[in-house]
């Protein structure tokens, strides 16, 4: 069974290089831990709380070329494609994405493998300050087949709020059960009962393991409050030390920590 990790991080806000320094750090005591398949939270590069298209323009990345792109370094991209390739791990993490054909602005997650081969997701429910800058995504999330030292497992992206499933009533689920095994989620959740029903509904509707990267804290004078984090994996597989599947070893509430399980 391959080993996952769920980072807990509150970035910088807006302080892509910092931000990233300190994901990196994380990124590498989640591989010394063993992990194969490493997720960071949403818009994990940058932080959140933006309030125009002008202010999110100096993070923003395109996706290609990526990620050994020399004319743009210390983007995610080319830092986390590194350290997928040094580190022989999956990561996925959260930023901002410009469309280099319509310059339109997406909260995207991305998934990168140690060849560099890659799947991205643009977030389809916007919420919060995604409504003052961010373009709507118009697709399901991809799945990408993985290999995890000779064990395939199929791993599908979602981004918060998506967690519902679905768009609305005349949109299809993301997700149906069979189409993956494992779901990498990256979140910017709020604060609530942990673990989240819509995190235990997504497992139980989809049988797939759900990947909980949150955040935490607050973003200096900004009015959005993150709670305590609450990271954690939440598995079909149920031992009499985790009776529902939802594994937290490892959690610590209002700071920086990895929750590792074997799925």
């Amino acid at each position: 069974m391959p080993k996952v990790a769920a980072i807990q991080f509150t970035p910088v806000f807006g302080q892509k290089q910092e931000s990233l320094r300190r994901l990196a750090k994380l990124v590498i005591a989640a591989a010394k831990g063993g992990a194969q398949l490493i997720v960071a939270p949403e818009m994990a590069a940058v932080g959140y709380s933006f309030m125009s298209p002008a202010d999110v323009a100096p993070l923003a990345e395109t996706l290609l070329p990526m990620p050994n792109d020399e004319q743009h370094p210390g983007t995610s991209a080319q830092i986390m494609g590194a350290l997928a390739s040094r580190l022989n791990v999956h990561i996925a993490w959260g930023m901002i994405e410009r469309d280099a054909g319509t310059g339109n602005y997406y909260n995207t997650q991305v998934l990168i493998c140690p060849d560099g081969n890659y799947e991205s997701y643009r977030k389809v429910n916007l919420w919060g300050n995604d409504l003052l800058w961010a373009h709507e995504g118009r697709a399901n999330p991809p799945v990408l087949t993985c290999d995890f030292g000779g064990v395939s497992k199929k791993v599908g992206l979602l981004i918060c709020r998506d967690v519902r499933d679905k768009k609305d009533d005349h949109w299809d689920s993301f997700y149906q059960k069979g189409d993956a095994d494992i779901v990498a989620f990256s979140a910017n959740w709020g604060d609530g009962g942990f673990p989240a029903n819509a995190w235990m509904d997504f497992v139980q509707s989809n049988d797939a393991t759900l990947i909980v990267a949150n955040r935490y804290g607050e973003e200096g004078d900004k009015p959005n409050k993150f709670g305590g984090g609450g990271s954690c994996i939440v598995s079909t597989d149920k031992t009499p030390e985790h009776p529902n599947g939802v594994y937290c070893d490892g959690l610590l509430w209002n700071q920086d920590c990895i929750v590792y399980a074997d799925v």
